[in-house]
């Protein structure tokens, strides 16, 4: 559910839970035991009911991103006599955070996406009988929330995460997108989103006069980064000026989080942080997320050609990313697309300042969060660099960590708000047939 990675326990990778690559059609189970959570939904009973809704979230993969943390964080959160939350993936690969969710006493079905899909979510849905489907795979959500309608399934939710399809622009990307598009209008009974943007860009612009219409703002669970700012290490003392008047700058630590795909601008990162360094700033570069071989040679590729190969850092996936926030000087965004990126919302909560292209999402956090600084991504490389120095130069105090966190605590971006609006939709009465 909506924006790049945040907070939790680390995670060791499932060992097979997925279908044979040879298999796409197959249908495959992973079932966990059952286990209690410590913290109940804030959704109003339902009365009269005896058992607890079943909900099937259907997601590309379950891997550390924004939406997929979040969901295992409800799962987490969830009283299992008020919700019981099932997740289908439409990847045959296994993701790196099945394992958490079996430990959770949830289930991961695949059921990858492709010709048989139909047949064997129809199968899937028959043998589980959700009361709800859930989907997030954008305008695919179209297709899943068909084949629901055909089972029976009688509330189908879909929700968008960001502004645009990945469909690209070619004719069968756009005759996809407008069947997709179809089939949503037909069948879904909520149409939710990210963020305003994100509803006006995968939907319609008239998206308010549509009653299934809403924005839900992604949701920051707090604590671990309360916990991050408490034991937060020293800060470096305050560049001095040598006898000409420059600054002499202490190593200014530049984070860039994300998943492999071109849209993140992985590239864009690198080639700020070089500019960075040409300017005579001890500059480095961390980059978090999950990567891909070939993603990977190519930013090192670059980061050779511009003499930065030794100051640019991969970490894969990580569970401690409100540690590495709070000690870095400067989250910096470089996608060319987003919903509502939840690594700035997390940035935010720690008072880390954030530089970031100029996105529709990024401009509504803005709207109620200071610490944000935009740039279009047509602006060169130079102007990126003395703003990201300019931001990053001095780093905040822990006061300013600490007011940053209320500050977040008291805006709409927080999981309770979250938790209570999501699961406000899944308690609503029927409205549509």
């Amino acid at each position: 559910m909506g924006g790049e990675q945040a907070a939790g326990p680390a995670v060791t990778d499932s060992p097979g839970l997925g279908p044979a690559a040879g298999d796409p059609g197959r249908v495959d189970r992973s079932r966990g035991t059952e286990s209690r959570r410590e913290s109940a939904a804030t959704a109003p009973a339902r009365p009269g009911r005896t058992s607890p809704v079943t909900v099937l979230e259907v997601l590309p993969r379950m891997d550390r991103a924004g939406e997929t943390i979040r969901a295992v964080n409800l799962l987490r959160r969830l009283d299992p006599a008020e919700y019981r939350l099932l997740f289908c993936v439409t990847s045959a690969h296994h993701g790196s955070m099945d394992e958490e969710i079996r430990a959770l006493g949830g289930e991961v079905y695949h059921c990858p996406a492709g010709p048989r899909f139909p047949l064997a979510f129809h199968r899937l849905l028959r043998e589980v009988r959700p009361d709800l489907v859930h989907a997030g795979v954008g305008v695919f959500s179209g297709v899943v929330l068909a084949v629901a309608r055909a089972a029976g399934v009688r509330r189908r939710v879909a929700h968008f995460f960001t502004t645009t399809d990945q469909r690209g622009d070619t004719v069968g990307g756009r005759l996809r997108r407008t069947a997709g598009r179809v089939l949503l209008d037909a069948f879904a009974t909520d149409l939710l989103a990210v963020s305003e943007a994100a509803m006006r860009g995968q939907w319609r612009e008239s998206w308010r006069l549509d009653p299934r219409c809403r924005v839900i703002y992604n949701g920051v669970e707090l604590e671990p980064f309360g916990v991050a700012i408490a034991g937060q290490r020293p800060l470096p003392s305050l560049p001095d000026l040598d006898d000409f008047g420059d600054v002499v700058t202490q190593p200014l630590t530049v984070l860039h989080i994300a998943r492999p795909d071109p849209v993140k601008n992985r590239s864009r990162a690198v080639e700020i942080v070089a500019a960075m360094c040409t300017r005579g700033f001890d500059a480095r570069l961390r980059v978090v997320g999950r990567q891909s071989e070939e993603e990977t040679e190519g930013l090192l590729t670059l980061a050779r050609g511009l003499g930065v190969s030794d100051r640019v850092e991969f970490l894969g996936e990580r569970g401690d990313v409100p540690k590495l926030l709070v000690n870095s000087s400067l989250l910096l965004v470089t996608s060319l697309r987003e919903g509502l990126p939840s690594v700035v919302l997390e940035a935010c909560a720690v008072g880390t300042p954030v530089l970031s292209s100029d996105l529709p999402g990024v401009a509504e956090i803005a709207r109620v969060l200071p610490g944000i600084t935009m740039l279009p991504l047509s602006t060169p490389n130079e102007i990126w660099a003395s703003t990201a120095a300019d931001l990053a130069i001095v780093p905040p105090t822990l006061d300013e960590r600490r007011e940053a966190m209320r500050r977040l605590r008291r805006s709409p971006f927080t999981m309770e708000n979250w938790q209570r609006d999501i699961t406000a939709v899944w308690s609503e009465p029927q409205s549509r047939p």
